[in-house]
């Protein structure tokens, strides 16, 4: 037996740190994946109270209210609008960096996979390598017992 290290053994690191990348990557996707489901969580809890404050207005509006009640409500919903609208930007924005989280997720995931068949093609063929040793070696030992003889 040979003391020189397999190739396929020197590759282990390499196919290690491409895995290390791949699960990474996907730690960052899942990551991303919460934070679009909060954020839009969120927008459905503003949306649902900017309804509930339209309703409001438009129930004391028809029992009477003052212009000064009726500005603060005016001013009070373009508010809660305006935070609706904000948050549909910051949904599109995590919805993007999810995206490409997913994209650089997909990229490592093909890199370990391209690493994994290089280390599995190597160690086939120091495994043929060494089978060819090993023969050679009996060919040898067969060789010198009949020269023996």
């Amino acid at each position: 037996m040979s003391t020189q290290v397999k190739r396929s053994k020197r590759l282990e690191p390499v196919g290690a740190l491409a895995e290390e990348a791949e699960r990474r990557c996907a730690a960052q996707v899942a990551g991303t994946q919460a934070r679009v489901a909060e954020a839009e969580q969120r927008g459905v809890e503003l949306k649902r109270y900017l309804s509930e404050y339209q309703g409001m207005f438009q129930r004391r509006a028809t029992a009477g209210i003052g212009v000064s009640g009726m500005r603060d409500y005016q001013t009070f919903i373009a508010r809660l609008s305006e935070a609706v609208r904000q948050q549909h930007s910051v949904i599109a924005q995590l919805q993007a960096e999810c995206e490409h989280a997913r994209a650089r997720w997909l990229e490592a995931a093909a890199r370990k996979s391209a690493v994994r068949k290089v280390i599995a093609n190597v160690r086939s063929e120091d495994q043929k390598m060494e089978d060819r040793r090993n023969q050679k070696e009996s060919d040898e030992r067969a060789q010198r017992m009949r020269g023996a003889r």
